[in-house]
This record gives structure tokens, C-alpha cells and sequence, in this order.
């Protein structure tokens, strides 16, 4: 056997015990219903689908994933925080659903912290400032120069009005001092095609990295603490001269609040096996998704801290969702 196969097998055992301990030998009983506020393809639905795998594999039934798209996502929160908290219907939950909406405090139905139970960080990532190959400058602190003498005439592309994206480039505009337009889409993918296409000049995203080495997007900056692995020769925007800029953003896995708990503790036990496997890590990659499992106390303290952060960045740059 094989140190990998060892390993899972010593998880499973670990979780196994941890179960019976907990007294729920019984649990899960049937499949596991995993929404996920995102669209198909996107970076959180890679994710979900990698991590969901490898949990139906944990608790020994499947694990199904449900997109459930609408509102950035707000919609297929409220649905986990409306269902019947037995452990049978979970959310695959994101910085985005569960501080920056609830931040602005507008068309969300839901409370994050007191209609759901964290079981833990599973990813963060951070985000590239690219272009497209014909825009008239040819680095970050050209970008800035040009955005200075043209205000209102530099475009970015955003998932929509409010989301993660759009935060973090008015962010990023608001520190650096100048003007930009932004260009609302629905999602990633049509914001990232609209720059390809050279219809918008640039965008902060993550799922860029053949875009990049095809020379179809430029990387001028990544918007984490330390450079992305995935671009080591692109610097970070603090490093460029933004002194404190830094825009990350997490995933979290929740049940619904009132989950029975032997059940929340089996559930909580799974997803740290799940979180820290290297297999799931290796599986996002790519896509610029880090893993960082954080127990659920943390989860929530990092929470409060976002929509502290997030409310004082709306005020200030007068953010307001759709």
C-alpha cells in the first residue's frame, strides 16, 4: 500500500472513530447536498467539486453539488440558511456570501454568523491585475499614470456590481488615486472575455493563468501579501508602491445554524480531514486557490473581522450592490 493510500486510510479511521465517539453511527444515512452560490466553472465550483469528491470519500456517501446562481450568490446562501439543519444540506460558502454582501447590509435575507455553522476554511486566494495586450501602457505604475491623466477612462471588468472583484479593484483605485470605469458582468468568465476581446481594458481575477502565458492578458500585479506562486516574476501591489494594499479572499464550508451537535462535530472532523489533503490542494492549483484550513472558531472571528473591513471600504468608496 502505498504512503498516499495509508494515509487516507488512516483519515477515514480517524473520522470513523471520531464518529462513533460522537454517537452518530447512523450519520450520513444518505447523500450530502453541497450548494454552491457560483456558476459552473467557476473558481468556487472547482473547488467545491474537488473538495465534495473527496468528502463523499471521507463519510462514505455521496457528496452532491448543487449550483445555485442568482443575486452573487446571496440566493443559494439564504436556501442553506432556510433548510432543515439535520447535516444533510450544506453550503460551500465564500468571503463573498458570507461578509461582503452581509457588509453592505442590502437584499440579503440571511444572517452569517447566526443562520449558519462555520466547519471550517478549506481555501484562500488572491487576484491578478491584468490587461489586455494592446492597452497603451506597459506596467502597474504606467497603468496608474495613464489612469491619472485620463480619469473615468481606464475600464475594469467586475462579476457585478458589488461583488469580490469590484471591491477589490475600488479598493486598489481609491489607495492609488485615481479614476476608473467599472464594467459590470454577470460572472467571471464574461468579464475576463470582454478583456480578451480588448472591449474592456483590464480586471482583477484568479483563473488567468493560460491567458498569461498565451500573452493574451498581461500580469502587471497580484493583490495578496507575498507574490502568487503561479506568476513569482509579478509583484504585488505593495510592492509596486500601494503601501497596505492587500485583497484576499477565503471559502468556507457551513450547515445550517441549529445542526444537531454530534452532527456538527462528525461534519466539523470530515472537513479538516478534507481541507489539509493534498490531493485537493493539488486539484486548484492552477486556478490560484491556496489551502488554509482554519477551525470554525477562527472562521467566524475572520468573518466579523471582513465585515468590519468591508463596511468601512463601502462607506468610503460608496459601494452599493445591484
Amino acid at each position: 500500500m502505498s504512503l498516499a493510500a495509508l494515509a487516507a486510510s488512516a483519515a477515514l479511521a480517524s473520522w470513523s472513530g471520531s464518529a462513533s465517539a460522537a454517537g452518530t453511527d447512523d450519520y450520513p444515512a444518505r447523500p450530502i447536498r453541497m450548494v454552491v452560490p457560483a456558476s459552473a466553472g467557476s473558481s468556487a465550483d472547482t473547488a467545491a467539486r474537488a473538495f465534495a469528491q473527496k468528502l463523499a470519500e471521507t463519510v462514505g456517501k455521496p457528496v452532491v453539488v448543487e449550483n445555485k446562481v442568482g443575486a452573487g450568490g446571496r440566493i443559494g446562501a439564504a436556501e442553506v440558511a432556510r433548510a432543515t439543519p439535520d447535516g444533510y444540506t450544506l453550503l460551500y460558502g465564500t468571503s463573498i456570501t458570507q461578509a461582503l454582501y452581509p457588509a453592505i447590509g442590502q437584499n440579503v435575507s440571511y444572517d452569517p454568523l447566526k443562520d449558519f455553522e462555520a466547519l471550517g476554511q478549506t481555501f484562500w486566494f488572491a487576484t491578478a491585475v491584468v490587461c489586455n495586450a494592446q492597452v497603451p501602457f506597459n506596467d502597474f505604475k504606467s497603468m496608474v499614470a495613464y489612469a491619472k491623466s485620463k480619469p473615468g477612462q481606464l475600464t475594469f471588468a467586475n462579476s457585478g456590481n458589488g461583488g469580490g472583484n469590484h471591491f477589490s479593484t475600488e479598493l486598489l483605485a481609491t489607495m492609488a488615486g485615481i479614476k476608473i470605469h467599472h464594467v459590470p458582468f454577470r460572472g467571471n468568465a464574461p468579464g475576463i472575455q470582454a478583456v480578451l476581446g480588448r472591449v474592456v481594458d483590464c480586471t482583477l481575477q484568479t483563473e488567468i493563468k493560460p491567458f498569461v502565458e498565451s500573452g493574451q492578458l498581461r500580469a502587471f500585479a497580484t493583490t495578496g501579501k507575498e507574490r502568487d506562486p503561479r506568476f513569482s516574476n509579478v509583484p504585488t501591489v505593495e510592492e509596486l508602491g500601494i503601501a497596505g494594499y492587500v485583497s484576499t479572499w477565503w471559502h468556507a464550508v457551513y450547515a445550517p445554524a441549529g445542526t444537531p451537535p454530534a452532527v456538527r462535530r462528525k461534519l466539523e472532523s470530515a472537513v479538516k480531514l478534507v481541507a489539509q489533503d493534498p490531493a485537493v490542494a493539488a486539484r486548484t492549483a492552477d486556478i490560484g486557490l491556496r489551502p488554509q484550513y482554519l477551525p470554525p472558531d477562527q472562521v467566524t472571528q475572520r468573518t466579523q473581522a471582513d465585515i468590519a473591513t468591508f463596511k468601512r471600504i463601502a462607506a468610503e468608496s460608496r459601494i452599493e450592490l445591484e
